[in-house]
């Protein structure tokens, strides 16, 4: 008979460590946004708009987290269809054989 493991503690699991590293950068986000108030001018193509510092910082780093998200997704489809061409080339050799 065998005995159940002990749980795991909070502390050495994978998603504890994604939470507090997902703190610890967004604090750093938050003293650089805060530390930056100051408004300045942005000037894109035809666009011009006087904003701060923060908001720019703060629309940079959701635009890289939404091409984040944009990647990913693209590179799990890549590799589904792959592994789905691989499965069917196997299943035709084995018809083959």
């Amino acid at each position: 008979m065998t005995t159940p493991k002990p749980p795991t503690p909070l502390w050495q699991t994978r998603r504890f460590r994604i939470a507090v590293l997902a703190g610890t950068v967004g604090l750093l986000a938050l003293i650089v946004i805060l530390q930056n108030l100051e408004r300045w001018d942005i000037q894109f193509l035809f666009w011009n708009v006087r904003t701060s510092i923060a908001a720019t910082i703060f629309a940079a780093m959701l635009a890289g987290a939404g091409l984040e998200v944009l990647l990913r997704m693209v590179l799990r489809r890549r590799k589904r269809k792959r592994e789905a061409a691989r499965h069917a080339d196997l299943k035709l050799d084995d018809k083959t054989d």
